[in-house]
């Protein structure tokens, strides 16, 4: 009974009144069999609350909305226990219902005449079932990889979701906020992933049979920026496993704890290697709101889930795909103080592992990133340098989401006695469907913009970003007084541009130094706030990387629900 309130209560606190919300209006099949609305069940309609209209919840959320009214022609007759039809309507202290109603009574009820009620014969229909997503098959050759997260039913999502089945993905990576859980009852969990797959939009991007791998975050593992000690995670891994129907002999299902993943596929020369972690189920706490703070001893990964992910970097293939829930490249925040950070202990080690990275006196997102624990962010990233450097990848990207825009990123992981020559990987970040965050974000270790030497064509110089212009500051290239957009390539102590020392920003197709620019949209002022590697302010925003075999070469994309806004070709 408990339950039931609690749920019928938040119901109630979702439901707005039509009177400040046009509703639109519903053929009864659209309704769900049964719903709860402040504390009382219906197999109909009611006019509760909806200055007599009908109405019902639906099966599916409609243009966000999750509520219809119902014309009345189409609600089907209901009958009693003993044969007789159910009044239409029913009406009992001041509501109307069509159907039957759980209204001061424990079993549903209708009446059937004046003052005349029976119990209603209810019988609950099988329930469809819902449609299953497509597994990866081994021997395929991946050409086309899409990734994508933090999925809301809400804004242009229809159309993002449209353009990536039409592109047509070899595979698609969730990479978490796959759902909105956040909760620790897993009743609310399921019926939150059965809803997603009961999108329309949903259900024609498992109807196009496009393959999936998965991780997750923070609100599909269960609660907000939580780790270990989350309660539920065990069982919440168990939604999870169901939810991307995940094969019943899967490890992941006997015994294994956490969703941490691989996949090796392609023929030999053309293997990727798609490897999926789990930076929720063993996670220490970042700050003390999340529990005891464990200083140098702090994890992202636990030690069984490090020790696996060194096995499987030291498995031959020519790219790897490492997909975090969040990001991986952006350095420490430097705008709090660093003793709120859990991992700092007494500092020393935390600090030189920012040293050893070369990262001193960066600062990047405020947000969660791997950079809150610089201990494990440097163990991450120089085995991924070992791998390199061992010969075990070519390349190396990382995917990850959680953030609500969508970027391009590249680290240069600097050599090391025990790790080998220097080594530069990327990251994809891609987040989210219906969802975006317009505000400025610091990250100095975007992907690096490239201009000409004074408009001599040449793209080999680095633009100095931020700088300062006129008594403005930029985050990207401008057009303010030129035919094109320029930046500065030097900068003095106070962030202004040093005069000569300037250039063409590198346009669509210009070879660079890493390999090629693919394409800067022409609408990139409404898509960006400063840099064009930052997609911020589209309606929605996934990643795509295209792997072309002959040339060895991979474009990294930032894709809207309309254009392929930025992206760039490396070379492997």
């Amino acid at each position: 009974m408990k339950k039931t309130i609690l749920f019928a209560s938040l119901q109630a606190a979702l439901f707005i009144a039509p009177a400040s919300f046009a509703a639109a209006e519903v053929h009864y099949d659209a309704c769900k069999n049964t719903f709860d609305y402040l504390g009382v069940s219906y197999f109909g309609t009611t006019d509760k609350n909806n200055s007599g209209s009908q109405w019902c919840y639906l099966k599916q959320t409609t243009d966000g909305q999750t509520w219809a009214n119902v014309r009345t022609e189409s609600i089907p007759v209901f009958k009693t226990v003993s044969g007789k039809t159910c009044l239409t309507p029913s009406q009992y202290q001041g509501e109307a219902f069509y159907g039957c109603s759980t209204k001061a009574h424990s079993a549903p009820w209708c009446y059937v005449g004046a003052g005349d009620w029976e119990a209603c014969a209810i019988t609950e229909p099988d329930p469809e079932p819902l449609p299953v997503h497509t597994q990866l098959l081994e021997n395929k050759t991946l050409q086309r990889i899409m990734v994508g997260s933090c999925f809301k039913t809400q804004g242009d999502m229809p159309a993002a979701m449209s353009r990536v089945i039409a592109q047509q993905p070899d595979l698609f990576l969730w990479l978490g906020d796959n759902i909105y859980g956040d909760t620790t009852d897993m009743n609310v969990m399921r019926q939150k992933y059965d809803d997603k797959k009961r999108n329309a939009e949903y259900q024609q991007f498992l109807a196009a049979n496009i393959a999936v791998m998965a991780t997750w975050d923070d609100h599909d593992f269960g609660r907000n920026n939580d780790g270990k000690h989350y309660p539920k995670r065990a069982e919440s891994q168990l939604e999870f496993l169901r939810h991307f129907d995940v094969s019943p002999d899967d490890p992941r299902f006997h015994g294994q704890q956490g969703i941490y993943s691989s996949k090796m596929t392609g023929q030999t020369g053309e293997k990727t290697h798609v490897i999926t972690l789990d930076a929720r189920y063993f996670r220490s706490p970042t700050f003390s709101s999340y529990g005891s703070c464990e200083g140098d001893a702090s994890t992202m990964l636990g030690e069984v889930q490090w020790q696996w992910l060194e096995a499987e970097l030291n498995k031959p293939s020519e790219i790897k795909i490492i997909a975090s829930g969040i990001q991986v490249l952006p350095p420490l925040h430097l705008g709090r103080s660093k003793t709120s950070y859990c991992a700092y202990g007494n500092g020393k080690n935390f600090d030189q592992a920012v040293t050893n990275l070369n990262e001193n006196g960066m600062s990047g997102t405020s947000y969660e990133s791997w950079a809150e624990m610089p201990l494990e962010r440097e163990r991450l990233l120089r085995m991924v340098q070992k791998s390199i450097n061992d010969g075990k990848a070519k390349a190396v990207i990382f995917v990850s989401g959680d953030q609500h825009w969508g970027e391009l990123l590249q680290k240069d992981i600097p050599a090391s006695s025990e790790y080998g020559k220097a080594a530069t990987v990327y990251e994809i970040t891609a987040s989210g469907f219906g969802q975006n965050w317009p505000y400025h974000i610091e990250n100095p270790l975007r992907l690096p913009i490239y201009a000409d030497n004074q408009g001599d064509g040449q793209y080999q110089l680095q633009c100095q970003l931020p700088f300062n212009y006129a008594g403005v500051t930029y985050q990207g290239c401008i057009s303010r007084d030129h035919d094109k957009p320029w930046c500065y390539t030097e900068l003095d102590s106070k962030g202004n541009g040093v005069k000569g020392q300037w250039g063409n920003c590198a346009p669509s197709g210009a070879t660079i130094p890493t390999g090629k620019v693919g394409v800067v949209s022409e609408q990139m002022s409404a898509l960006t706030t400063g840099n064009r590697h930052l997609i911020n302010k589209s309606g929605s925003n996934y990643g795509m990387l295209d792997i072309d075999w002959t040339k060895r070469t991979i474009k990294m994309s930032i894709e809207t629900a309309d254009e392929e806004a930025v992206s760039t070709i490396i070379n492997f």
